[in-house]
């Protein structure tokens, strides 16, 4: 595990909230001294502290551990090889609501 991809993964989304260190430690029930050292990468965190951040920043603990993830064309292709023409429409349609839906969050 890359303690400093996380810590980046953690402040970024912790900024993209709007929101300290301070203010973010309170809401995972961390120290901020704690909280400093997880975004610096110089400590690792406990699994209920992983829990607690993912939950204080309404995200899932995969992303705070391995960032966004997006799919190269490559990948969409190899995934939807084989898929009936509807099926492929019914994924369109989901991508779709899906981006609506980030956009109502933010």
């Amino acid at each position: 595990m890359d303690l400093k991809n996380i810590g980046a993964n953690v402040k970024k989304l912790r900024q993209e909230q709007k929101l300290t260190q301070a203010q973010l430690a309170e809401l995972a029930n961390i120290s901020t001294v704690h909280m400093s050292h997880i975004e610096t990468g110089s400590v690792s965190m406990s699994l209920e502290s992983l829990l607690e951040l993912s939950r204080a920043l309404h995200t899932t603990p995969n992303r705070l551990l391995l960032g966004e993830y997006e799919l190269s064309g490559e990948e969409t292709a190899q995934m939807t090889q084989g898929l009936t023409s509807d099926e492929n429409r019914l994924l369109v349609e989901f991508a779709e609501l899906l981006k609506k839906q980030k956009v109502n969050r933010e």
